[in-house]
């Protein structure tokens, strides 16, 4: 629409019409700004769901390597200094079977090596839960029991949030959080909110990427709503639309340096148009240099190296069930979240 102007006939504006006329104005040019921005961050979640679905069936060998890098005092007696890992991921129909099996390294005041062990299988009625504590423990439970390990590639940088969530879900908000069935309570905490926003498109590392925002809004809607941290995803949309790097600011300690980074690498073509990153890092800083210096001082940093990778996995059902329990291993039967049955293998 184009606006025409004259000055040969003088009108008299009041007030509230000069008023209404600049309100025109602004909503003119700001609503559909807004309006396409929020439409564009919706066909990006529906892009970046329908290329999550790739992966739906999906085997995954890597190892996963933890080292502390940064030791405050305060964290030399239980914070631990190693840990080298090799995990297996299977995902078929629904059915999932995780071994996630190594040894952790203690802090500098128990420097001791202890085993670390899970084992699981959801043959689409049952989990079956093996976990080692000081002893092995098994769980026999009704329906799946989802685990944040498992290795989808998109949701990689949210291991550090522990989150089974698809990413999509994850930036569609509470709501969507929640209603997922492999949302928990313990995705978000009771007042937070967190709400998305569109950023443009950006190169990075060559690549085309989709930035979005993920702003941490407390208490939305009431008085005392405010923002207390965001974190930035950039998605490579030729690349199966991975976020291929995040960054998260948490305000306690900084709103200009990031608190903690996640990066995908060395992506690979594992079919014509399916993308695998196959190293992959989480590198999060100390909060107390970082609250009192400005400065980034890296903690500790996880890193994974991808062995083999398949699509469209083809098992029998009994493989999902193989989680043997050792004999002297206490097991419970648990339902809708309450023990029904324990006894000793």
């Amino acid at each position: 629409m184009r606006l025409i102007f004259s000055w040969e006939r003088v009108v008299h504006f009041g007030p509230w019409c000069w008023f209404s006329f600049a309100l025109l104005i602004l909503m003119s040019f700001d609503s559909p700004t807004l309006a396409n921005s929020n439409d564009r961050l919706q066909a990006i979640l529906v892009n970046l769901r329908e290329n999550e679905g790739f992966y739906d069936n999906v085997e995954v060998h890597w190892r996963e390597t933890y080292r502390k890098k940064y030791y405050p005092e305060v964290q030399k007696a239980d914070i631990p200094q190693a840990s080298d890992i090799k995990g297996r991921w299977v995902v078929q129909n629904g059915m999932f079977y995780l071994n996630y099996e190594g040894k952790r390294t203690g802090p500098p005041a128990d420097p001791k090596q202890t085993g670390i062990h899970e084992k699981t299988g959801y043959d689409g009625e049952l989990t079956r839960l093996l976990q080692l504590r000081h002893n092995y423990v098994g769980n026999i439970i009704k329906g799946p029991a989802y685990n944040y390990r498992g290795f989808y590639p998109h949701t990689i940088p949210l291991r550090w949030a522990r989150t089974a969530v698809p990413l999509s879900t994850f930036l569609s908000g509470r709501e969507a959080i929640l209603a997922h069935p492999r949302g928990t309570k313990g995705d978000v905490a009771s007042n937070l909110f967190p709400t998305a926003s569109y950023g443009g498109e950006e190169t990075l590392n060559g690549l085309r990427c989709h930035k979005i925002t993920l702003d941490h809004v407390r208490n939305k809607g009431t008085s005392t709503e405010r923002t207390t941290g965001r974190r930035a995803y950039w998605l490579a949309a030729d690349r199966n639309y991975l976020p291929i790097k995040t960054e998260s600011y948490n305000y306690f300690y900084s709103k200009d340096v990031p608190i903690e980074e996640a990066v995908l690498e060395n992506l690979q073509e594992i079919q014509p148009g399916r993308w695998f990153p196959f190293t992959s890092s989480i590198t999060v800083m100390d909060g107390i240099t970082l609250r009192k210096e400005n400065r980034p001082v890296v903690s500790w940093k996880r890193e994974y190296t991808v062995t083999d990778v398949l699509l469209n996995p083809e098992y029998d059902v009994k493989f999902f069930q193989d989680v043997e329990f050792p004999d002297g291993a206490p097991v419970y039967e648990i339902e809708a979240g309450k023990i029904v049955r324990s006894y000793v293998k």
